[in-house]
C-alpha cells in the first residue's frame, strides 16, 4: 500500500506522515517530495522546521531541478518584519503568486506541520490544508499536498482534527523485524469512500526509492490450557449433570406453550363459523372477585 501511495499509483489528495523522535520520517517525505518531480510540472516545499534544511540539501544533492523552495522558518513570527513567508502568511495567495507560467500541475509539500499547529489553533492548520488541497483559485491543478508533523508534539485533540482532514494517514513507528529500516500504520481513505488500514514495513534506498515492502500481522498467542486443572463442580453437595435415562424423560415433557397433537385436533375440530375462546389463567395472576366499584356511595 505505501509503495503505491508513494509512486502515485494509488490517488491521495492530502497526505500526512506522522513521526515522533523514536521513528523519524524525513526520508518519506523525502521519497514523496521526489516521486511528485516525476509527475507534476513544480514542486513547492514550504518550510517551517528549522530541520527542513536537511531536506533541502538532500533535494540539491540530488539534482532535482522543478522543486521550489520557500523558507519561512528565518522568521516564523514575523519579529523581523521581513516582507519573505512568516507564520500567517495566506499560503495560498503566496504559492499562487509564484506557480511559472504554463505549469498544470503542481504539488505542495509543507515540512512541517508542527510549528504552524504549535503557534496557531488547529482549525487553522485544517483551513490551510484544504485550502491547498481542493481549492480552485491557484490556477494549476493541485495534484497533492503532502505534510509532515511531529506527533509527539502535540496532544491528542490537535492531532484528531489534523487526521480528519488529510485522506491518507503515514504514522511511523520503531520497526520491528531485522530485514527492515522502517515501520509505519497506514491508514488510507479511498475515492469510494473504503478505509483501509495496514501496518507495513519498508525500507528506503539512498536514493529515496521505497523498496520491500511487506505487511506485519499481527500474531494471535492463544493460552494454553492446563491439563490438572481442576473441576469445579466436582465436589458440590448436588449433581448439576443429567444421566441418559433423566435426558430421555426431560424431552418426553410437553411444554405448556407448545401445540400438541391433542390441541392441533380441537383447533382443527371447530366448525366454519363457530369460535371458541379458551384461557387458562397463570399462577401470576392477580384476580380480584370483588366489585372494583363497592366502595362508590351511588
Amino acid at each position: 500500500m505505501i509503495g503505491d501511495l508513494v509512486s502515485g499509483s494509488e490517488s491521495s489528495k492530502l497526505v500526512l506522515i506522522e513521526d515522533s523522535i523514536d521513528a523519524c520520517g524525513r526520508n518519506l517525505l523525502l521519497s514523496y517530495i521526489l516521486s511528485l518531480s516525476n509527475r507534476v510540472d513544480e514542486v513547492h516545499l514550504i518550510l517551517y522546521d528549522v530541520r527542513a534544511q536537511d531536506t533541502c540539501e538532500e533535494i540539491k544533492s540530488l539534482g532535482v531541478q522543478n522543486v521550489k523552495v520557500h523558507d519561512a522558518s528565518k522568521d516564523l513570527l514575523g519579529w523581523e518584519k521581513s516582507p519573505g513567508l512568516g507564520l500567517h502568511t495566506d499560503l495560498k495567495a503566496y504559492i499562487k503568486e509564484r506557480i511559472s507560467h504554463g505549469s498544470k500541475s503542481v504539488g505542495v509539500v509543507l515540512d512541517s506541520l508542527s510549528p504552524l499547529l504549535t503557534h496557531t489553533s488547529p482549525p487553522f492548520t485544517c483551513k490551510t490544508l484544504h485550502g491547498l488541497a481542493f481549492s480552485a483559485d491557484l490556477g494549476s491543478q493541485v495534484q497533492q499536498v503532502v505534510g509532515l508533523i511531529h506527533g509527539d508534539l502535540h496532544d491528542d485533540n490537535s492531532l484528531t482534527l489534523i487526521h480528519h482532514t488529510v485522506t491518507t494517514i503515514h504514522k511511523l513507528v520503531p520497526a520491528i523485524t531485522s530485514y527492515s529500516m522502517f515501520c509505519c500504520n497506514t491508514l488510507h481513505k479511498k475515492a469510494s469512500g473504503k478505509v483501509i488500514k495496514i501496518k507495513e514495513s519498508f525500507n528506503i534506498t539512498e536514493d529515496f526509492r521505497v523498496t520491500g515492502v511487506a505487511e506485519v500481522k499481527q500474531l494471535t498467542q492463544s493460552v494454553p490450557q492446563d491439563q490438572n486443572q481442576t473441576d469445579p463442580a466436582a465436589n458440590l453437595p448436588f449433581n448439576l449433570s443429567l444421566s441418559e435415562k433423566e435426558k430421555e424423560a426431560r424431552s418426553q415433557v410437553i411444554l405448556p406453550y407448545t401445540i400438541n397433537k391433542e390441541r392441533q385436533e380441537s383447533v382443527l375440530a371447530k366448525s366454519v363459523g363457530e369460535g371458541k375462546i379458551f384461557y387458562q389463567p397463570d399462577e401470576a395472576d392477580d384476580f380480584d372477585e370483588e366489585d372494583p366499584d363497592d366502595d362508590l356511595d351511588i
